[in-house]
């Protein structure tokens, strides 16, 4: 009986030799894995950053409804706080003011609180203002404004996207540009952050309709990875575009036509976003 039992055993020990892997195997196994991994994984960043492009999106369309909301609740109007025309742009001013009107509130042609008195007047979430690819960890959202305020507790945290530069100086306003809703259709509203002029990736200034795709990125906003960038045109669509030269007639949305950064629009046509995140 124990003859049997022996010659089970070792044949047993003979399939198990005969189904182990070699070392060949094994490294095989490892490279198809290995490679099945580097498919997936830049497969769901892109994923992931698509998703995220489509939620920026969304928050673009929301803010130019309210936009439109508040120009029909202001004969026209959009935004602004304490404008005079010529003086210097400034940004982030006045954050603990109850009134952005009053003595004490954002100095003048502060593009930020223009921002904020949208957000204000229209009770719009602060995460609104804040684009969901935003990866740096300093970014959040600002708090609720159910406190009387009148500018973001800081800008460079709290605020994800440009708008058109309410504060036009004589000259533009002479050419006939104006902040209000009788905007050309083509004209574009908002984006995702201008990206300035500072650092070696940014500058808004270099790319001309011809350069090539890499000269063209420095201008390319970068809450998409210098991709691209979501643009909000007057007419209320949202649409990804590649360049910066998106407005009418072709213009760079992050520059004037003189290619100042943080300056007036030039003339009726000319999109100047601001804040930059410099």
């Amino acid at each position: 009986m124990g003859q049997p039992v022996r010659r089970a055993f070792s044949m047993i020990e003979l399939a198990a030799v005969r189904h182990a892997f070699s070392m060949i195997e094994l490294l095989v196994v490892i490279g198809i894995i290995t490679l099945l991994i580097g498919i997936i994984v830049p497969t769901m960043g892109k994923v992931r950053e698509k998703s995220y492009i489509n939620r920026c999106a969304e928050n673009l369309h929301q803010l130019g409804e309210a936009l439109a909301v508040y120009a029909t609740d202001n004969r026209g109007a959009f935004p602004r706080t304490t404008y005079v025309p010529g003086a210097p742009l400034q940004a982030g001013t006045g954050p603990g003011a109850a009134d952005p009107f009053a003595a004490d509130g954002p100095s003048a042609n502060d593009t930020t609180a223009a921002i904020f008195l949208l957000m204000r007047a229209q009770k719009l979430a602060p995460e609104t203002f804040l684009c969901p690819s935003l990866v740096r960890e300093s970014m959040h959202a600002d708090i609720t404004v159910e406190h009387a305020r009148s500018n973001f507790t800081d800008f460079h945290q709290n605020l994800g996207y440009s708008f058109a530069n309410p504060y036009p100086n004589s000259d533009a306003v002479a050419s006939g540009y104006e902040w209000s809703n009788k905007l050309p259709q083509e004209f574009v509203l908002a984006a995702d952050i201008n990206p300035g002029i500072d650092g070696d990736r940014d500058d808004v200034n270099l790319p001309t309709l011809e350069s090539n795709p890499r000269e063209m990125a420095l201008a390319n906003s970068n809450n998409h990875g210098k991709d691209g960038q979501n643009v909000l045109f007057a007419d209320g669509h949202v649409s990804f575009e590649d360049t910066a030269f998106c407005g009418v007639d072709n213009d760079n949305i992050y520059n004037n036509k003189r290619q100042e950064v943080n300056a007036s629009p030039v003339d009726k046509s000319d999109t100047v976003l601001l804040p930059t995140d410099d």
